[in-house]
């Protein structure tokens, strides 16, 4: 555990990640002050969805459960912080829709630890510090693969170094590095959704192989898919499927069932990467199915 994550009186709850948060706050039964934090913007009808900010009293018990069970900590951060819940809940707001240097604004889901970590992380000392405001500390569990070994440190601790400036809304703003931090969180969230959907599909996958080699073909499943135009998370997943059955060399390989399907649709070759990884999808079932027949017979 983190040193000082005991001192934590404050929890940032992923309303997404942890359905039914409020309703769950309210039947403790303790005198927790609960703030959704899309309540009172133009996000309110989903606020059960976002962040909700949760203020927990010396003598309650909420932050003492989540700190000892290590699965909460993929829903929520937990903060430290003397300012009251208004002027927290008041700060984090700035960071619902943050502008960045491009001229676009978006939803940051700064409640999901995968997503703050990296963001978080990109930041150096100073911005870091303007970044927390009213915030002391900031534990954050460390984005860390099932396939791969638990770190020393499971929880990062990100921590206000001076005293809190007043609020510009330039603090706010999202440069380069912090584009570049969100593109990895999702590369990251995306490759532990499609080593979930392969080792269901395909219990003995990786059996064999080692958290380096899980990566390695991962990334590499990643990079291939991306060369070859696809964009939706369904195309990724069908794409997976593929180097599974055919190999990750399968576009290379002059003996690839893909260099058949190129001969035998031509036209197909022509279609957008979307719609093609479904033609190529058919066929591979199509192929895959006739040699399982073969093999029955």
């Amino acid at each position: 555990m983190s040193t000082g994550i005991h001192q934590a009186n404050y929890l940032l709850i992923d309303g997404a990640l942890h359905p039914h948060a409020i309703r769950y706050l309210q039947q403790r039964g303790e005198p927790l002050e609960i703030d959704p934090l899309y309540l009172g913007t133009s996000l309110a009808p989903i606020m059960e969805q976002g962040p909700i900010l949760v203020h927990a009293p010396v003598g309650t018990s909420l932050i003492d459960e989540w700190q000892q069970t290590p699965a909460r900590h993929e829903h929520a951060i937990f903060l430290t912080s003397q300012a009251p819940l208004q002027t927290v809940a008041r700060h984090l707001r700035h960071f619902i829709k943050p502008p960045d240097h491009l001229g676009n604004t978006s939803l940051l889901r700064f409640a999901d630890p995968v997503v703050s970590h990296f963001w978080l992380s990109s930041y150096g000392q100073k911005h870091l510090n303007t970044l927390l405001g009213p915030i002391n500390d900031a534990w954050v569990k460390a984005p860390v693969h099932q396939w791969q070994a638990s770190p020393e440190e499971p929880v990062t601790r990100f921590t206000r170094t001076a005293p809190p400036e007043d609020w510009n809304d330039r603090f706010a703003l999202l440069g380069e590095p912090q584009l570049a931090a969100f593109e990895q969180a999702y590369q990251w969230l995306f490759m532990r959704q499609i080593h979930a959907w392969l080792t269901e599909q395909h219990p003995q996958r990786f059996a064999a192989h080692s958290a380096e080699q899980v990566q390695n073909w991962l990334e590499r499943v990643l990079d291939t898919g991306q060369a070859w135009g696809l964009i939706s998370e369904y195309a990724f997943v069908t794409w997976a499927d593929i180097c599974h059955t055919w190999g990750l060399d399968f576009m290379e390989r002059a003996d690839s069932p893909y260099q058949h399907w190129l001969a035998l649709f031509p036209e197909q070759k022509h279609l957008p990467p979307e719609l093609r990884i479904e033609a190529l999808d058919d066929y591979c079932h199509t192929t895959l199915n006739a040699t399982d027949a073969t093999h029955d017979g």
